[in-house]
């Protein structure tokens, strides 16, 4: 099977050409801007499109990265003869709290489910692991900079990187045109993050702050000299918990603890 992955140089994208070339697939990778992939190589039987702005603070970078960089995709899979297109979302389309990737990862679903390709659209949750430099990272890093750390009353369900790796190797077998919601199998609250790092080394001191000291540090943490935008911020600090939507049975994988893969991680 010949796969094109595109961000293949990214977080999730270099996992999954190591996994692919692994089980003995051909993979051409395509790291650059995906506006300017023109045309496809002959003979690509399948898409793994994992191409996507992140983060940013104008609503350009999303609409021409996500937006318009999935129906440019899309038209030259069209284009090429593509059997299958798998589009790597997000878990946070389902959640109250957005941004403008996840408003942009909600028109790539709709342009994906319009092109007439067969198609399977996977949305996980927070994905962590070794490379990550955002979220798991940024959280870790605040924690140790600031030697105080008030406990927000989040959860997540973060799913280890290398395991979404695997989940979409698996999806080059399944049948067309399903949406798949990946849930990590883990709930893990504020509390629970800074205790494994607290296990794993980090010195600092846990504070039960009360409300008010908590949104003081909200606000600062929406400060413009931090590294991820303030929408961004606020919807990884939201409390958002999914349902058992059972993609464990539609998939063998065996889920990395969490522990486990902080310890990865953060290399220690």
């Amino acid at each position: 099977m010949k796969i094109l992955v595109t961000g293949a140089n990214g977080f999730l994208g270099k996992k999954v050409v190591f996994w692919l070339k692994q089980n003995g697939q051909e993979v051409i990778s395509f790291g650059k801007n995906i506006c300017d992939l023109e045309p496809l190589p002959p003979g690509i039987d399948v898409v793994i499109h994992l191409a996507a702005a992140i983060s940013g603070r104008r609503r350009q970078i999303f609409e021409k990265n996500n937006i318009l960089g999935t129906q440019n995709i899309v038209n030259l899979s069209k284009a090429a003869g593509v059997k299958k297109i798998i589009f790597i979302s997000t878990l946070r389309v389902l959640a109250k709290e957005s941004n403008l990737y996840i408003e942009s990862k909600k028109e790539g679903e709709k342009i994906i489910m319009a092109a007439g390709l067969p198609y399977i659209i996977l949305r996980p949750s927070l994905l962590y692991g070794p490379g990550d430099k955002k979220n798991i990272i940024f959280l870790a890093n605040l924690a140790r900079q600031i030697r105080l750390a008030p406990v927000f009353k989040f959860r997540m369900q973060p799913i280890f990187v290398d395991d979404m790796a695997e989940i979409i190797r698996q999806s080059l077998d399944l049948a067309p045109d399903k949406i798949i919601n990946i849930a990590g199998g883990q709930t893990v609250s504020h509390a629970d993050f800074l205790l494994s790092l607290k296990e794993l080394g980090y010195k600092f001191i846990i504070l039960n702050w009360p409300r008010f000291f908590s949104g003081v540090l909200k606000l600062v943490l929406f400060m413009p000299w931090l590294p991820m935008p303030r929408q961004q911020i606020k919807t990884l600090l939201a409390d958002e918990i999914y349902p058992e939507y059972g993609w464990q049975k539609i998939f063998e994988i065996k889920e990395k603890p969490f522990k486990e893969g902080l310890a990865e991680t953060l290399k220690i």
